[in-house]
């Protein structure tokens, strides 16, 4: 299965260039864009193949959107992350195009091949290969594996 990604660079904040800042904008959002934002944005790609999530997920939709919101804030810095088509329809109401930097595909199915020593591309946190291993379809990706009974609710 192909996942589209987009590569996001979004600026610092200057209300003079109509850049809003992030983190004020995104911060009223209802549970369904929340957990969309929570499940679909990942950090820039270290390996091929490899997807980590941006933020750190707890059951507490409303601690890990927390999080989210400091990692997204551009109040100071730039930041960079990807998204997939779930979390970027929620920022494209807040963010201009021209922060998407670029687009790719990406092949779940390599997530399932194994390297030569016997470990899945690289060495990542055992709780997140296995969140990786886990992906099957669009719906598994975009649920975070963790969260999914506590989610559900």
């Amino acid at each position: 299965m192909m996942v589209h990604l987009y590569d996001y660079e979004v600026p610092v904040a200057d209300a003079a260039a109509g850049i809003s800042n992030l983190r004020e904008g995104l911060a009223d959002l209802g549970d369904e864009e929340r957990k969309a934002l929570l499940g679909g944005l990942f950090k820039p790609e270290r390996m091929p193949g490899t997807m980590e999530r941006l933020s750190t997920l707890v059951a507490d939709i409303d601690v890990s959107f927390a999080d989210l919101l400091t990692l997204l804030d551009n109040g100071t810095r730039a930041r960079r992350f990807v998204a997939i088509d779930e979390a970027k329809a929620v920022l494209d109401r807040y963010l201009p195009e021209s922060s998407v930097t670029g687009t790719h595909d990406w092949d779940v199915a390599r997530l399932h091949e194994p390297y030569g020593d016997g470990t899945y591309h690289g060495k990542l946190l055992k709780r997140v290969r296995k969140q990786l291993r886990s992906v099957s379809n669009r719906d598994a990706l975009t649920t975070p594996f963790l969260l999914r009974r506590e989610w559900g609710r």
